[in-house]
């Protein structure tokens, strides 16, 4: 009896330590997405050469309580907001932006739209998502890659700045 008592005892152990095993191997870890970041375009002089990455003037803001928006800044002119929702992260390298409205891409009001990241150097995030219809219902089917930079601050005020 007492051996069928520890065989049972020490079987509930091992079980409750594989779940917690198990559940811990499922967690994933935050990045930090949050903050501004700049997305940023290939550019080069050369048809055979990839060239180097320049920021544009659109960029993506994060908020610590899952908002998004991006805006792009109009030179000598105005800035406008060109899409807002929520986002959150799903796993290790994905998570998920709801988007309410989206003026470069309005397929994607209200809508989920599932991107998949890779951040190097905590300096630059590299996205990829997919994208099935355009506004018309026609199938693009088409993977769409982005590499964004994030913004910092300096430790000064830059003195070659124009404002």
């Amino acid at each position: 009896m007492k051996k069928l008592y520890f065989f049972t005892v020490l079987t509930v152990m091992l079980m409750a330590i594989t779940g917690a095993m198990a559940q811990k191997k499922t967690k994933f870890k935050p990045a930090e997405l949050k903050g501004i970041w700049q997305l940023c375009h290939y550019v080069s002089e050369s048809p055979d050469v990839a060239g180097y990455l320049k920021p544009s003037n659109t960029f993506k803001v994060l908020s610590d309580d899952g908002r998004i928006v991006n805006f792009t800044l109009i030179p000598g002119s105005d800035a406008i907001i060109t899409g807002y929702g929520t986002w959150k992260q799903l796993t290790n390298n994905s998570y998920k932006e709801s988007i309410e409205k989206n003026i470069h891409l309005p397929m994607l009001d209200n809508k989920d739209n599932v991107l998949e990241f890779v951040i190097k150097d905590n300096d630059y995030m590299h996205l990829k998502f997919f994208i099935k219809n355009d506004l018309n219902g026609n199938e693009l089917n088409t993977w769409y890659q982005e590499t964004w930079k994030r913004v910092g601050m300096p430790d000064k005020f830059p003195e070659d700045i124009v404002r």
